[in-house]
């Protein structure tokens, strides 16, 4: 089942053509990993699949979701589906980001049933259950009542990814997960990276 497709891609900043004609489609369960140097538009693309960015012309859909096309009446490229849907294909992606993006003021527990509970409206009794499982299956059961200052790079890193699967995504993207954590690190996120790929999660 085809979770995501994205055609012909283009972004642009002023002059410099950041993407141009991309296309690929992400089929459920599968794993696809974007390489190329820094500065090459890895990040660029995913923050235009992840509504951080828009798109200057091309198509995304997500399964039945449409994002963005060109205007079938116009032909005008760049051309955003309503609020509405844009708000249903967010449900359907999670993102972990380079910098961990934890709230600071928050516990950990708490910042895997914020939006669960406030977004998706969830019961809290049911979302901390989950959030615990998720915890566990992170390896940070123990760090539930810690908060984000408290944790090393690579433990803040595990609870974004719980966070992000919290809301069940369809879709899990990392945006270069481990460039900000030192060497030693890396191996605990790429173990939970394995772990959700052998879960056949789509990433």
């Amino acid at each position: 089942m085809n979770l995501l497709s994205a055609q012909e891609i283009s972004k642009a900043f002023g002059k410099n053509q950041v993407l141009k004609g991309i296309s690929f489609d992400v089929n459920q369960g599968e794993v696809l990993s974007i390489i190329g140097p820094s500065g090459s538009g890895k990040s660029t693309l995913l923050r235009c699949l992840t509504l951080l960015e828009k798109v200057d012309a091309g198509t995304i859909v997500y399964g039945d979701l449409t994002m963005v096309a060109a205007d079938p009446r116009t032909g005008k490229p760049g051309q955003y589906s309503s609020k509405a849907v844009l708000q249903q294909i967010r449900r359907r992606f999670g993102l972990v980001f380079q910098n961990f993006n934890l709230f600071p003021h928050m516990s950990v527990l708490h910042n895997l049933t914020e939006a669960p509970i406030r977004v998706a409206g969830r019961r809290r009794e049911e979302t901390e259950a989950e959030a615990r499982e998720l915890l566990r299956k992170v390896g940070l059961e123990e760090k539930e009542n810690a908060y984000p200052c408290e944790l090393s790079g690579g433990q803040q890193q595990r609870v974004a990814i719980a966070r992000a699967l919290a809301m069940h995504p369809d879709i899990l993207f990392f945006d270069e997960p481990t460039s900000a954590l030192d060497p030693e690190l890396t191996g605990e996120i790429l173990k939970v990276i394995r772990s959700l790929a052998e879960e056949h999660m789509t990433m």
